[in-house]
Formats: C-alpha cells, sequence, structure tokens
C-alpha cells in the first residue's frame, strides 16, 4: 500500500460519511459534521488514502490561544484494519498538531473499546480521566493525553491544584480563587455557596453589563480573610474596569468601591507590587510555594473582550499551564484542567484592555 495524507475537501463528504458508518454505531458524524469541520478555521480533518482510496481519517481541533489540541475522531475502513493504518494515521495527526504549535495531544475514547485502547496506550498515550456517561448508548469514556512536543526544562509547580468550575458567567474570580486556596487548604469548600460568598466581598458592582466582577484587590482581600498569605501584583493605580461603563454614575461607584478596597488592603498590610510582573516573577512565586491567580484577556481563548481569572498550575521554560475555570457548552472540566499555553502567547492574553492591565493575586499557605 502506498499510504498517502492530505487535508479533507468537501468532495470527499460522501466516502467520509460512508466510512464513519460502517465504522460506528453510535455518535456518528453527519455530512453536516464533516462540512463543518473542514471550514472550522481551529481545526483539520487530515485524510489517509491509499491508490485515490479514503482509507481512513482524523479530526483535530485547537484549544484556542494554547498549545492543547484534541482528536475529536479517529476511524480506519473496516476493510484495511490490522495492516497498522491506524497507528500510521495516528502518527501524522500528532505530527499535524505538532506543526500547528500543540505540546499535548487529548482524545476520548469509549471504555469497551480495548482495540483502540490497546493502540493509544501502546503509542505513549497516559490515561488522566473518566467521563461518565459521555456517549449517546450512556457509555463513560476514558480520556487520554500525550506529550507530542519534547520540552526542555525543569517544570516548575506549587501545590497540586484542583479544577473547580464556575457555576455563573461573572464568578471567575472567586472561582480561581476558591482553586489555589484549596491547593494549600483541604478544609476549603469548593461549591457555590462560597464561590457567591467571595463574589460577593470581592465584586466590583458593575461591569461593561450585567453583574459586577472581581477586580485583583477584593480578591487578595478575600484571601486575606481566610488566613492565607497574599502578595498583590498590579501595574495601575487607576479605577479598573471602567473603560465599558458608559455611566459615569457608575464609573463613579467602581472607583469608590475600589478605593475602599485599597484602603482595607493597607491595613491589613498586604504587599503591593505596582511594577510590572513579568515572567521571572512568576517563576519565583511557584518557588516560593505560591499559587498565582492571575487576570487575562479572554480575547484569545473565546474572542470575548472580556477579564477573566485564571489559576497557573505550574511552567517551565516556555511554556505555562492554568486551570480555566469556564467551562463552555462542547467541553468538560477535564477539557480545562493544565492547559498549555506557549510563553509568547501567554505574554499577549495577560494584558486586559487598552490599559493592557496586568495583575496577579498570589496566593501562599497560611503564615
Amino acid at each position: 500500500m502506498k499510504l498517502k495524507y492530505r487535508p479533507a475537501k468537501k468532495s470527499d463528504i460522501p466516502a467520509l460519511v460512508s466510512l464513519e458508518n460502517a465504522s460506528f454505531e453510535y455518535d456518528r458524524l453527519t455530512e453536516k459534521n464533516f462540512k463543518y469541520f473542514i471550514d472550522l478555521s481551529h481545526g483539520d480533518i487530515l485524510v489517509q488514502e491509499d491508490a485515490g482510496r479514503i482509507t481512513g481519517y482524523g479530526v483535530l481541533l485547537f484549544h484556542k490561544g494554547t498549545a492543547l489540541a484534541r482528536l475529536y475522531s479517529l476511524a480506519v475502513d473496516t476493510n484495511c484494519r490490522g495492516k497498522g493504518l491506524g497507528r500510521k494515521l495516528l502518527a501524522k495527526l500528532e505530527q499535524l498538531a505538532k506543526e500547528r504549535g500543540s505540546t499535548y495531544l487529548r482524545l476520548e475514547v469509549k471504555a469497551s473499546n480495548s482495540q483502540a485502547i490497546a493502540l493509544y496506550k501502546s503509542s505513549g498515550y497516559r490515561k488522566f480521566a473518566l467521563k461518565k456517561d459521555y456517549y449517546q448508548d450512556h457509555e463513560d469514556a476514558e480520556c487520554f493525553e500525550k506529550l507530542i512536543r519534547k520540552l526542555s526544562g525543569k517544570v516548575i509547580k506549587g501545590a497540586k491544584v484542583p479544577h473547580y468550575q464556575q457555576t455563573t458567567e461573572f464568578t471567575c474570580g472567586p472561582s480561581s480563587l476558591l482553586m489555589a486556596m484549596k491547593a494549600h487548604d483541604k478544609k476549603i469548600a469548593l461549591n457555590r455557596e462560597h464561590e457567591l460568598e467571595i463574589w460577593r466581598e470581592a465584586t466590583t458592582i458593575f461591569m461593561t453589563s450585567g453583574h459586577g466582577g472581581c477586580g485583583p484587590h477584593g480578591l487578595a482581600l478575600a484571601a486575606h480573610r481566610r488566613g492565607f498569605r497574599v502578595e498583590l501584583y498590579i501595574n495601575s493605580s487607576a479605577p479598573l474596569f471602567v473603560e465599558g461603563v458608559r455611566s459615569q454614575h457608575k464609573k463613579d461607584i467602581i472607583e469608590l468601591v475600589q478605593r475602599d478596597f485599597e484602603k482595607k488592603i493597607k491595613r491589613a498590610r498586604i504587599p503591593v507590587y505596582k511594577d510590572e510582573y513579568d515572567w521571572e516573577t512568576i517563576q519565583d512565586i511557584f518557588a516560593e510555594g505560591g499559587i498565582p491567580v492571575l487576570l487575562i484577556s479572554a480575547y484569545r481563548l473565546t474572542e470575548s473582550k472580556a477579564p477573566h481569572w485564571i489559576a497557573l498550575t505550574a511552567m517551565e521554560e516556555e511554556y505555562i499551564y492554568f486551570h480555566d475555570p469556564e467551562v463552555y457548552e462542547d467541553q468538560t472540566p477535564i477539557d480545562n484542567i493544565n492547559i498549555p499555553v506557549r510563553r509568547d502567547e501567554f505574554e499577549m492574553m495577560a494584558k486586559f484592555g487598552s490599559r493592557q492591565l496586568k495583575s496577579i493575586v498570589a496566593v501562599y499557605p497560611s503564615d
């Protein structure tokens, strides 16, 4: 067999649908699905063919702004199985993901699909989670991942950080803070009551629209009240998050709340560093046992022009890893654990708004 690999074309769709229907009994991709993936800017379909006949395909999806790729689907012609075509196709998909800048490739597979699981394990994938009742027939999915890019340097990380999914669209800050605090103290409750309690303490009252979000000053105070040692890094003394607020009345209230937070921070003797933090600052926080809760622009992840909080979990020379508390419709919390980001991408996302606001709430164990 002389196998060739190329991107899928719309003219391939009938053959891809036929291959799909012959390969899977449930959760089949449709003609509409294949057309969507072919048109998708952050996805690729790689076709494997022999003498012009399609013998397999794989769908790759890329997590915007990160170095994480997902193998969404892989199928090989039932008449060609047992010839190593699946392994060759998988290797080509890994190379394609690597060329797109990905560091990790993740996938889900039916827990009962022993043949596919054996292929992934023998190809260097490790199981990292289980998704219950994931497929249409209510079968569980085993989640695997593989480091497809060799990384240099020693990984630096703090305590093991659990993931917590925010339960509202405006509580990414409290949810990220809960992750950091739980890493240091197992007694911290990860639940909606605690999430909203912190939001009430730390909210700036108003945002661009809807409920108020949480600024760095309020989050730092919330962690301090719960007995943690905290450092605040922020590169601005001006009122935060007012650019998208049209009403001067609301702007005045945001500024009043922030000034009150600043007074309380001063009375609590929380260290505040006004110099702009850098890569080495984050390294130092990890090295000293802290967990950085960090402000980013959500635009690099979701194309939403909104401030967003994440909890950093580890870093190495050119990559950083984080838990994202916001889980979208096509995701599960597992998809948002230890997301890798290249240093250049991270430095672009770790700024918010026209003022290029940068801030970290560094959470350490209690003294």
